[in-house]
């Protein structure tokens, strides 16, 4: 697998710098500039295919993507004919942004092709691992993408859910789990590992005895306390905190009484007190998790037909129902007649009525989950064209946000991987299949755009836009000293961006913090 992965590896990056500069090249030739190579790799020339116009057509060394020569791309030269610099302002910067847009223009095609052809993922999974986190026991007892699980227990698996429900409800037991991994049965023993969801944080005691956030609900009491992903939990109304079990029987012991809390925060200790809020709602057979309001597990006996899990309930008989309080209260003012719910279901308002009788109201302040570690695969399901090409540009302008987030964070330096990352996180997506493959390329591809336009001076494309924007205000161009001064700092930044993050790549791998 590792040598289909570095062919892949090596494809995916070709072709992502490949099309960026297709789009310089492109835009070049439509504005009138002469394109003295469009070379695919670099380091030294192997080949020159053919010559076309003033343009060769070259293979180099190196097979990882590609660049574009244009003439009298030095300042001084603004007047050699044809040349880069012999264009006005906005001419280059047309050639400077088409890099970014072509990136942009093939993420967001490829993934579009990706949900058309392939679908896009519901709110169900598949019995099969999709990715493994690290320093987790899916990752301890090498559980791998794309393995799909047979048995749990002796019990035959047919289903995501029932996968995922005997795991969830498992915390701390061993789970004997029959895989098959490409036609070969493996049996993996693993117990999986509490995590407590409790003041809208999930506290996780995956990495051993002590509790750490998983993640913070945002807006909630706890993360306008300070409470930030990584911070450990000490102790809860003084009770030391060193398994899940003691934090259980803490929270019980509090009851809905304010709980005062100490938080271990890059070596300082933080006390905190916040009222606990209804974590679950349990009505119409759905089990509700706040503070979102999102629907959970199968539906039971006596649930409302038309409510799918993943659905988030926003009102009921006309009230906007925004926590678990607000559910529970609805609730025991409907007296078991017939409801009118609106629930959201990917951007849309879906109108149910369900009727509750015989089914229990019961809420709570906190859940219990059991998780190994390992992200399920999702299942996809195709629609029609026009239905997947809305889902498709939702779901683009959602990663370009998450990307934009992602980048201006405090853990940028966790969450962001160079080469080194990329490389070993193709290795599990060659064994998910060509769907996954693809959407790496394209969601690398949206990076790429965004990445190039971080104004960098005289180096990304995003820094000679800015260039060029200041020499249309002053209405001068920027002398050759200038220039090379500005482009020695910036390769200088560059060099350190790289690295830094190789560096942080390779350390990653080392100390087993890559998902699998």
């Amino acid at each position: 697998m590792t040598f289909e992965g570095t062919v892949v590896f090596i494809a995916i990056l070709g072709v992502l710098v490949f099309f960026h500069e297709w789009g310089h090249f492109i835009a070049a030739k439509l504005s009138g500039i002469t394109v003295e190579e469009f070379a695919f790799g670099f380091g030294p020339k192997l080949v020159r295919l053919l010559r076309r116009g003033d343009t060769d057509y070259t293979i180099h060394a190196v097979p990882l993507g590609g660049f574009v020569k244009l003439t009298g791309m030095e300042p001084g030269e603004e007047d050699v004919e044809g040349g880069y610099q012999a264009q006005p302002v906005w001419k280059r910067a047309a050639v400077i942004f088409a890099g970014p847009l072509f990136s942009f223009v093939l993420g967001a095609a490829v993934l579009l092709f990706v949900g058309i052809h392939w679908g896009f993922p519901n709110h169900t999974v598949l019995p099969r691992v999709g990715r493994v986190e690290p320093q987790t026991e899916a990752a301890r007892v090498d559980l791998r993408a794309g393995d799909r699980v047979l048995e749990i227990n002796g019990v035959r698996i047919t289903s995501g859910g029932q996968m995922t429900d005997i795991i969830h409800g498992s915390p701390g037991r061993e789970l004997t789990l029959l895989i098959d991994r490409d036609g070969s049965k493996l049996t993996k023993t693993a117990r999986p590992r509490w995590v407590v969801t409790y003041l809208d944080v999930d506290w996780s005691f995956m990495a051993g005895p002590m509790a750490s956030v998983l993640a913070v609900a945002e807006p909630s009491a706890a993360a306008k306390a300070g409470i930030e992903r990584d911070d450990v939990l000490v102790s809860i109304n003084d009770r030391a905190m060193s398994s899940g079990p003691e934090m259980i029987a803490a929270i019980k012991a509090g009851g809905d009484r304010p709980a005062r809390l100490v938080i271990k925060k890059g070596g300082k200790l933080l006390p905190v007190e916040i009222k606990p809020e209804l974590q679950w709602v349990r009505f119409i057979g759905m089990k509700w998790i706040y503070p979102e309001g999102i629907a959970t597990r199968e539906r039971l006996a006596g649930a409302a037909g038309g409510i799918l899990v993943g659905d988030v309930l926003a009102s009921m008989d006309g009230r906007k129902i925004k926590s678990g309080q607000d559910l529970l209260e609805a609730a025991a003012g409907a007296g078991g007649r017939e409801v009118s719910l609106i629930v959201k279901r990917d951007g849309k308002s879906i109108p149910v009525v369900a009727n509750p009788a015989g089914a229990p109201v019961e809420g709570g302040s906190y859940i219990v989950t059991g998780l190994l570690g390992f992200q399920p695969a999702p299942h996809l399901v195709k629609a029609g064209l026009g239905e997947s090409i809305r889902e498709g540009l939702q779901r683009i302008a959602g990663m370009l946000g998450i990307l934009a987030k992602t980048l201006t964070s405090k853990r940028i330096a966790e969450e962001v991987g160079g080469p080194v990352l990329i490389w070993k996180v193709t290795q599990s997506y060659v064994a998910l299949g060509p769907n996954y493959v693809l959407g790496l390329l394209g969601s690398l591809s949206l990076g790429l755009a965004i990445i190039n336009l971080i104004p960098i001076p005289a180096v990304l494309d995003g820094g000679h836009l800015i260039l060029l924007g200041i020499e249309a205000v002053r209405r001068k161009r920027w002398s050759r000293s200038q220039m090379q001064a500005m482009q020695t700092v910036g390769l200088a930044v560059v060099f350190v961006l790289f690295v830094l993050i190789f560096a942080a790549d390779i350390t990653k791998i080392a100390t087993g913090q890559v998902p699998q």
